[in-house]
């Protein structure tokens, strides 16, 4: 160490205290009825949560994999998305139910 130097000590947390963050997880559902088919979901969803139905409007064919970031929500013109924040171990949807008309896959 030179002549006006200061040393830093750097701390580091125990291995036993730091913890993951839970993955933050999504329920998804579209209300056919109100859907357009448009296709912002599907096209933009970071994490592909959509898929384009055999009618040309969007089905939830990967649930497990939404973070719930709402971007389906806040960019669907017609109001047709909603995304529930799932919390702990609650168990996702099972598909096949269906939501304003048509079955989910």
């Amino acid at each position: 160490m030179q002549a006006g130097e200061e040393s830093q000590v750097v701390e580091e947390a125990p291995p036993e205290t730091t913890k993951p963050r839970p993955k933050r997880r999504g329920r998804v559902t579209v209300f056919d009825n109100w859907c357009k088919g448009c296709g912002l979901c599907v096209a933009f969803c970071p994490r592909k949560v959509f898929e384009l139905g055999p009618e040309g409007h969007p089905v939830v064919a990967h649930e497990e994999r939404c973070t719930a970031c709402n971007w389906c929500v806040y960019h669907c013109p017609d109001f047709a998305i909603v995304v529930e924040l799932v919390e702990g171990d609650e168990p996702a949807r099972k598909t096949g139910q269906s939501v304003g008309g048509r079955v989910r896959r």
